[in-house]
């Protein structure tokens, strides 16, 4: 990395660049703007330092030329000096000077040279991005671009190559010359993209570029869905600066979402036991239970109460915990993927069966019962006592109606003892 400093002293020149040296930067020192630009046209800078005044031109006069080519209007300039007149320092920023020091100020610029060279070297971006273009030296360019500052880039030359691999990949960007050679390009090509059956890849940034500058068209393809337009020919700065905003905002929005999905998860499992609760299979069993009367579709519900529970819980709370853990591990893995196991009160657990008439069902209870009664959660011998019972096609059951007949059989399981499956028809 190197800067420049333009300022007509010496001796000036030599504590300035001692100043930016010691924040590890190189430099070069010209007296004159006019000397400034004609360097700038044989190499490029990283930042410039510059004097309010000079001998042909003052910073302002200098900055609006600097910003006027587009080779060099990205970097940053900083005014030094003496002035403290308020409207002559608004003016030098309203002409696109970036940042302003006093003369006096060489710790502060040492500072401020050494959190720019940290933040150049060291900053990394990341994602993967999706990149279509047909111009082979365009491609080369930009690619090497966006590969040097640390993204993943999947280059395709036409439309059609490009949508099928963001099917199949996911992206955190899709980058996009609008002009392409083939069927699928411009509004096509982003109704496609917007139009893709997978809901996560809707919303992934679309950064779409031209040597096209109407502001009609502009503004259609932002209707359509592109996230932002940049002209060509690309500037490296302004390239990475909308493509880092647009990858960092679908990041967050990424987060949110996770963050949101994992909120609404946790309201519907039991934080002791990871079973889903009873405000879930409320909700899921009305759905449930309508499809089955429409498509004559048996469903079950076994209902299971720890027999010794309250006893243990009683003499220790944190064995009582530690036995509803091991049976709610048992019933996970004792149900297929359709089926839903919730704990349903404070010493209950359900299962709902989908496709499972009584008889499976009492089938399927028994086998828990066996081996609830060989687990031993804790050291603890316990047994379950279970209600089973069966929605009819021709009856309008609602959960309650089951809930209600399963927790009679318990009862009844439990008066003879525990330990016992019973199934009662409604």
């Amino acid at each position: 990395m190197e800067g420049l400093i333009v300022e007509p002293s010496r001796t000036y020149q030599k504590l300035l660049s001692s100043a930016i040296a010691s924040g590890g930067l190189g430099t070069r020192q010209v007296s004159t703007g006019a000397e400034a630009l004609k360097l700038l046209e044989q190499q490029s800078f990283d930042l410039i330092f510059i004097a309010m005044h000079l001998q042909d031109m003052d910073a302002p006069k200098f900055s609006s030329q600097l910003r006027a080519d587009a080779r060099t209007k990205q970097i940053p300039l900083v005014m030094v000096t003496s002035n403290e007149d308020k409207k002559l320092l608004d003016e030098a920023v309203s002409a696109g000077i970036t940042e302003i020091f006093a003369k006096h100020e060489l710790n502060k610029i040492t500072s401020y040279t050494a959190h720019f060279s940290k933040k150049k070297n060291n900053f990394k971006y990341s994602g993967r991005i999706l990149y279509i273009e047909e111009n082979s030296a365009t491609t080369a360019t930009t690619t090497d671009i966006l590969r040097e500052a640390g993204y993943t880039v999947d280059h395709y030359a036409n439309g059609e190559e490009g949508i099928i691999a963001f099917q199949q990949i996911n992206y955190d960007l899709v980058l996009a010359d609008i002009l392409l050679k083939g069927k699928l390009h411009g509004q096509g090509m982003i109704k496609a993209l917007r139009q893709s059956e997978d809901n996560s890849k809707k919303y992934i940034p679309l950064l779409v570029f031209s040597v096209l500058n109407d502001t009609t068209h502009k503004v259609e393809l932002l209707r359509l869905g592109a996230n932002d337009y940049i002209t060509k020919p690309l500037v490296e700065e302004e390239l990475l600066v909308r493509v880092n905003n647009l990858i960092t905002s679908k990041k967050l929005l990424d987060k949110a979402v996770t963050e949101q999905s994992c909120l609404q998860e946790s309201a519907l499992r039991d934080p002791l036991t990871g079973l889903y609760n009873r405000f879930f299979i409320n909700e899921t069993a009305s759905a449930r239970f309508r499809e089955a009367a429409r498509h004559s579709i048996p469903y079950s519900l076994i209902k299971i109460n720890i027999d010794q529970l309250l006893t243990i819980k009683k003499r220790d709370s944190t064995i009582g915990d530690q036995i509803m853990k091991a049976v709610a591990a048992l019933l996970t893995g004792s149900v297929r993927k359709e089926d839903v196991s919730a704990r349903y009160q404070e010493e209950d657990f359900v299962i709902l069966l989908s496709h499972c008439n009584i008889t499976n069902a009492f089938s399927i209870a028994e086998k828990i019962r066996q081996s609830i009664e060989k687990l031993k959660p804790a050291g603890y011998d316990i047994t379950a006592s279970f209600g089973v019972a069966e929605i009819q096609p021709d009856l309008a059951e609602e959960l309650p109606e089951l809930c209600r007949a399963t927790t009679e059989a318990i009862q009844q399981a439990q008066l003879a003892g525990g330990n016992k499956v019973i199934a009662r028809s409604l």
